[in-house]
């Protein structure tokens, strides 16, 4: 399906040339940045569809701009790069990449991937489950959440807060099993991490934050998410 919106991060201006060519080609609709901080910024505002991410920029390392854009982001994220070895192929999809395309590349090729990804992403999207709760509408297949019909920016923690207890709707979790499904048994989180993040995603979903209807706190234990009036 043509029309996606695609942003290349690529400061070499021939290789950006070829890439924005190609993509414009196949109809869809391309923003440009050159920079870690273009494309950050580009990632906010134009929200893409699918993003090709060179690793080798003027401000900045491709992978680390990657991590931050999975905060924020689910776009399709293909790195476009002349690094070739196996590790950094590892880091790529490490930090969140769908796919890693060495330089040279055949603009063809490219293209058919980038086709494959979104057919796919549109696939998905059409055959998910749309769930109603109040004036919330959650797509259980691209984890994405609506209010009265506006997508909410969910920072990935949040999402995946979010989703755990929707997975145990009504359901009591401790702040326990929480803390171990989100950020694992590295030890990098506690009970006051859990708290300032459920507080952010309350401010999100919530009507009334200081008085929630969903995300509702178990004093001594931890969390449910309420779908009861």
């Amino acid at each position: 399906m043509a029309g996606e919106k695609i942003l290349i991060v690529e400061d070499d201006e021939d290789i950006m040339e070829i890439l924005a060519l190609s993509m414009k080609s196949a109809n869809y609709t391309v923003s440009q940045a050159a920079t870690f901080q273009e494309g950050w910024h580009a990632v906010s505002k134009y929200q893409p569809d699918l993003i090709l991410l060179d690793v080798n920029l003027p401000d900045g390392n491709g992978f680390q701009l990657a991590e931050k854009i999975r905060e924020i982001s689910d776009a399709i994220l293909i790195f476009v790069t002349v690094n070739h070895q196996i590790d950094e192929k590892l880091q790529g999809f490490e930090v969140g990449a769908d796919d890693y395309v060495t330089k040279p590349f055949i603009p063809k090729e490219l293209v058919a991937r980038v086709q494959a990804h979104l057919k796919r992403r549109a696939s998905t999207i059409k055959n998910e489950q749309i769930i109603k709760l109040g004036n919330l509408e959650v797509r259980t297949n691209d984890k994405m959440v609506y209010k009265e019909g506006q997508l909410i920016n969910l920072y990935t923690k949040e999402r995946q807060l979010l989703f755990y207890l929707l997975e145990n709707v009504n359901r009591v979790l401790s702040v326990e099993q929480l803390i171990n499904h989100v950020w694992g048994f590295d030890g990098t989180a506690d009970a006051k991490t859990l708290s300032v993040h459920m507080s952010t995603l309350r401010r999100k979903i919530e009507d009334n934050p200081s008085q929630p209807k969903y995300i509702q706190t178990v004093r001594g234990f931890g969390y449910i998410f309420s779908n009861k009036d």
